[in-house]
């Protein structure tokens, strides 16, 4: 078989952000010489891109002007100039908002009527019963099961995918709220010209989760709790004024981060699993500049069982695990600094059920023993299953913030595309 005939978009992008829109489909296709004329090129690749749903790019841009939606397709088109008939897709989806992911659903119907087969990997099971035909379930690098997507339901896929039933809260499972000191407040609290002031307290042992698009300040915000941007305001921790400015700071203060950026940010791809655990409290095993080697292990080790790491994987490299496993590294090394306050960012995006399952479980469990946790996801799944309280943001302001018994997938749509305020008029 002709390799061209099939391609792969993976899960990170490979895009140039220097180079334009018209160099970064026709990157790595054969037909381009070192030195070549791209006007040869320009009208295959506008009608691959329009095709697409990019008729309003310009061909000579950077695609660092580009959206990340926009950066994802291009991907795709790379594999459809150089006339694939097999595109395999890994997590296409996994960095773009709810709000952003129907262009992508739109652009591989238009590939499938096109003739293209098209390998769909995800972990968001609405997109599998939306987009496929067909479903083929792998568990520990064994197929389990393939079947018409239409003789499928939820359930049955969730025990085919972890080979159990995943519990799922009821109402007398969401976590009851506690009186006395709040754990953080929020006084006139503002992010750059993106979030406008605002005051907000949550009480120890709460899973508070912020939602809205993109550019909605949502993001920010949860950055900002962190040390990782500027804010104004007052921001206190156990009912005493707290300075945050800096990662560093933040850390001094009790509050540990994981960014949404697992492998960029949140782990050392080329080191240990044991190492990245441990690495933000060795002052803990280091006596005189030496080493407790012995206690640091044994650290390591009450870590990956507590995030359900096998304890045998701790001398592997971080780049060799699943990306599931990558967070719960990330997650462990947070939570090695015994924080008060625990600020998530995506929590799980591109992790699959089985891991999300397992994540959840823990934060729950840290959780009821008073760690605060607060988070951003643009995975409405993820909010109703994790949060105890959410807060929607529209256009830099707190448009409702409701217990978890009171919000649906349809009033955390409704709040952060229109924005309304709690009395239901339009904000």
């Amino acid at each position: 078989t002709d390799p061209r005939l099939i391609s792969i978009v993976h899960q990170e992008l490979s895009i140039i952000p220097g180079l334009s829109v018209l160099d970064n489909v026709l990157m790595g296709d054969e037909r381009v010489r070192p030195l070549y004329l791209r006007g040869r090129f320009e009208a295959d690749v506008r009608k691959q891109i329009d095709g697409l749903g990019l008729g309003h790019l310009d061909l000579h841009q950077p695609a660092s002007e580009l959206t990340l939606a926009e950066q994802q397709l291009i991907e795709i088109a790379r594999g459809v100039a150089r006339g694939a008939r097999v595109l395999l897709l890994d997590e296409p989806t996994a960095t773009l908002a709810d709000s952003e992911i129907h262009r992508v659903f739109d652009a591989v119907r238009w590939m499938r009527d096109q003739g293209t087969t098209v390998v769909f990997i995800s972990h968001r099971l609405a997109e599998v019963f939306e987009l496929t035909d067909r479903i083929t379930v792998f568990r520990n690098g064994e197929r389990i099961l393939t079947r018409p997507t239409s003789e499928m339901n939820t359930g049955e896929l969730v025990r085919a995918m972890i080979g159990r039933d995943v519990h799922r809260r009821q109402a007398s499972e969401y976590a009851p709220t506690i009186e006395g000191t709040p754990r953080l407040s929020l006084e006139g609290v503002s992010v750059g010209n993106v979030v406008a002031p605002l005051d907000l307290t949550v009480q120890p042992g709460q899973i508070i989760g912020f939602v809205g698009q993109l550019g909605s300040g949502a993001d920010f915000l949860v950055e900002a709790l962190a040390g990782v941007r500027d804010y104004r305001g007052t921001l206190r921790l156990d009912g005493e004024a707290a300075d945050i400015a800096s990662p560093k700071k933040a850390i001094a203060q009790g509050v540990a981060y994981v960014p949404e950026d697992r492998a960029g940010k949140g782990v050392f791809l080329e080191t240990s699993v044991a190492t990245n655990v441990t690495a933000s409290v060795l002052d803990r095993f280091t006596v005189g500049g030496l080493l407790k080697t012995k206690a640091e292990a044994q650290e390591a080790r009450d870590l990956a069982v507590r995030f359900a790491i096998d304890p045998r994987r701790l001398p592997s490299q971080v780049s060799h695990l699943s990306g599931g496993n990558q967070q719960k590294v990330a997650m462990a090394k947070a939570a090695a600094l015994a924080p008060r306050l625990l600020v998530l960012n995506e929590p799980t995006r591109g992790v699959d059920i089985g891991a999300r399952a397992e994540i959840y479980e823990q934060l729950r469990a840290m959780a009821a023993e008073g760690l605060t946790i607060a988070f951003f996801s643009t995975d409405f799944e993820e909010v109703l299953e994790l949060a105890d309280r959410v807060v929607t943001i529209f256009r830099g302001s707190v448009v409702n913030d409701r217990g978890i018994a009171d919000v649906s997938m349809e009033s955390i749509l409704n709040d952060i595309i229109h924005g309304h305020d709690e009395s239901g008029r339009a904000a």
